[in-house]
């Protein structure tokens, strides 16, 4: 996949046939004091790959976990999947509360792949797979074990489905992570750092499996260290810096910005 030169900084209304598959408008978020996402707004067009980058502390995890609600913005609008997130306000405009059916249906359209893999030690990798897919989308069983083996296929992992997560390398975890993301068959794909706890030898398997998904035009949002991979297979990059959107648009475009090249400059 090339770097496109388009920037995707306007914010479709969703009722519009080219409505963005994740739409966020001044979005912030406080623990106690501490502002970690200061109004951050954003679009991640349907099919796209967009990569967010900055510092540690920047706030780019903070504000994954609050696309997927796994956080609570404190205030701010939120439109995912299709759907505007109905949020309960205090009269100050303050968000408090969620609607609990609409989250579970949303839990069935967005996936999360997680720095520390986050597999259940007691289940077999084919285990692991096939939990959420008749949990979250009742399906049956023999459905769920079609799904499971096909992704674990599709990361190159099939061999290993009767293994325990213990007797598998981080790699093989990751891996094992992706497959049960993609068996929920998600509309939208999330990653938290994904390579962050790898050993060296282990990052290029899963960034292979990463690029051949995004080779698949799949709408992927993704937290990155890995600059050169993220300038290689991103459409939008999107550059955190102490809770504020500092620059984003294509690729090189982010990279030649002045404000983040003491960041990117190992990397272009």
């Amino acid at each position: 996949m090339t770097s496109s030169s388009r920037t995707f900084s306007q914010h479709t209304s969703l009722s519009s046939p080219n409505a963005p598959a994740v739409s966020a408008h001044n979005l912030t978020k406080r623990f106690g004091d501490l502002d970690v996402l200061k109004g951050v707004s954003l679009a991640v067009p349907e099919g796209s790959v967009t990569s967010i980058i900055g510092a540690s502390g920047s706030g780019k995890s903070t504000l994954l976990r609050c696309m997927n609600l796994l956080e609570r913005p404190d205030q701010g609008e939120l439109a995912i999947a299709d759907e505007a997130i109905r949020f309960t306000r205090n009269p100050q405009g303050d968000i408090t509360g969620l609607d609990r059916g609409q989250l579970q249906r949303l839990r069935a359209k967005v996936a999360m792949v997680f720095q520390q893999f986050n597999l259940w030690p007691h289940l077999t990798v084919l285990g692991n797979v096939i939990e959420a897919p008749m949990r979250v989308k009742n399906r049956s069983r023999k459905e769920a074990v079609a799904l499971g083996e096909h992704y674990l296929e599709r990361v190159g992992m099939a061999d290993r489905r009767d293994a325990y997560p213990a007797f598998l390398s981080g790699g093989q975890q990751q891996r094992v992570a992706i497959a049960r993301a993609l068996a929920m068959e998600p509309r939208i794909l999330l990653f938290d750092e994904p390579t962050s706890a790898l050993d060296p030898e282990r990052v290029n398997e899963v960034l292979g499996v990463i690029r051949g998904l995004a080779d698949e035009g799949r709408t992927m949002l993704m937290v990155t260290h890995e600059m050169h991979f993220a300038r290689e297979v991103s459409d939008q990059l999107v550059y955190l810096d102490k809770g504020y959107i500092a620059a984003e648009g294509s690729p090189d475009e982010v990279f030649d910005d002045p404000c983040c090249q003491r960041f990117v400059a190992p990397a272009a």
